[in-house]
């Protein structure tokens, strides 16, 4: 009997001791699928890192809202003009170049900048579409600045508005392309493209010296303003009146362009003029790109009688990389506002104060050194 309620009490103890130390497992085996479905929780209730939005708004220059990618490293510039400027502000950005730069004129610009291809232009001289859409840029810019009410570029905003129905997704984005709206079109791209210290570079030089320039000429009485004559074409029989935006710099750097506001003009092509006219207006400085052409002057009877010519005041505007004066009308034209006030006005712009200049402009927009050579081989005919 007393070994029965000795193996009877062992049982009870054993059957206590074991369900106190199953009572501890599953105690322990809680806690620790407790503690993992805390740290499981804790994570799902972490905030996952911040990312950037890969799109941002923008209004562009003709008040248009327009979504652009955040990050741009492919541009296409629709247009001479804006190619020109592009070409300046974000060379390694672009993907076609139009219009330039000039034939053998790459010597004025890094070497990996001088094989980004030509095109886009499409068979009428429109817009290729289909090129465009086949680079896959991240933006397109487009010309769509005015000068009394007139397209600056040609392109109307309907025309805008249609390139960018025909290029879907691709963002097109509008540009001041007047000379007078520089300073805000670069500080505009250098926002859109986050370039800005190039831009606000390139803004100081343009204001210092477009400043400097009209405050000297301010005071000139326009009895004793410079008359130019812008010849174009083979024979110098062509030109462009006031008010075109081909002729602005005459107008810029305190000059009077002799073929008056009344003549048609103003848009992409220029106007012819007789020799009759040409005598009569008799400039007193010539400016031309057509280096045959000053030699032909020089040679020419109707010429000979004009005082630009008995006077020896035929200027070659410089085109390399870009033309300094004219065609494309952009950006390219800010090197022209110290290049016309020097031929307009050498007493008040002598040649150290214009080959200081144009150097400055070479290295900064150029990002190329110019040497007294080269600027003697670009502006002598």
């Amino acid at each position: 009997m007393v070994m029965q309620r000795r193996f009877a009490d062992w049982i009870v103890w054993m059957v206590a001791a074991g369900s106190f130390i199953c009572a501890c497992g599953v105690k322990d085996v809680a806690a620790q699928n407790a503690g993992a479905a805390n740290s499981r929780s804790g994570r799902r209730g972490a905030a996952a890192p911040a990312q950037a939005p890969s799109m941002r708004e923008i209004t562009d220059m003709a008040g248009r809202k327009v979504k652009i990618p955040a990050k741009i490293s492919k541009i296409i510039c629709n247009g001479n003009p804006l190619s020109a400027a592009c070409f300046m502000v974000a060379p390694e950005m672009l993907m076609l170049t139009m219009g330039g730069p000039a034939r053998d004129g790459t010597k004025y610009i890094p070497e990996q900048f001088r094989n980004i291809p030509a095109g886009g232009m499409g068979e009428r001289g429109g817009a290729n579409y289909e090129s465009y859409i086949s680079l896959n840029p991240d933006l397109i810019f487009d010309g769509c600045g005015k000068i009394g009410g007139e397209p600056v570029s040609g392109n109307p905003l309907a025309s805008v508005e249609m390139m960018q129905e025909k290029l879907g997704s691709i963002p097109v984005v509008c540009l001041d392309s007047d000379i007078s709206n520089y300073e805000a079109t670069l500080k505009f791209m250098g926002d859109v493209l986050n370039v800005r210290s190039r831009t606000n570079a390139f803004i100081a030089y343009y204001r210092d010296v477009l400043r400097e320039v009209q405050a000297k000429t301010a005071s000139i009485p326009q009895s004793k303003r410079v008359r130019v004559y812008y010849a174009e074409g083979n024979d110098g029989l062509s030109t462009d009146p006031v008010g075109s935006r081909h002729t602005q710099l005459i107008e810029f750097c305190g000059a009077t362009n002799v073929a008056g506001k009344d003549l048609r003009g103003g848009g992409a092509s220029s106007i012819s003029v007789s020799k009759e006219s040409l005598l009569m207006w008799n400039p007193d400085v010539i400016i031309t790109s057509n280096a045959n052409l000053i030699r032909q002057m020089y040679a020419d009877e109707t010429w000979l009688e004009t005082k630009a010519v008995k006077t020896h005041r035929i200027y070659l505007i410089p085109t390399k990389p870009y033309n300094w004066f004219d065609r494309p009308p952009g950006a390219n034209r800010i090197v022209g506002i110290p290049w016309a006030a020097h031929a307009f006005y050498p007493n008040l712009f002598t040649d150290d104060w214009f080959r200081k200049k144009i150097k400055e402009f070479y290295k900064l927009f150029y990002q190329f050194d110019l040497s007294d050579a080269d600027l003697a081989a670009l502006t002598t005919p």
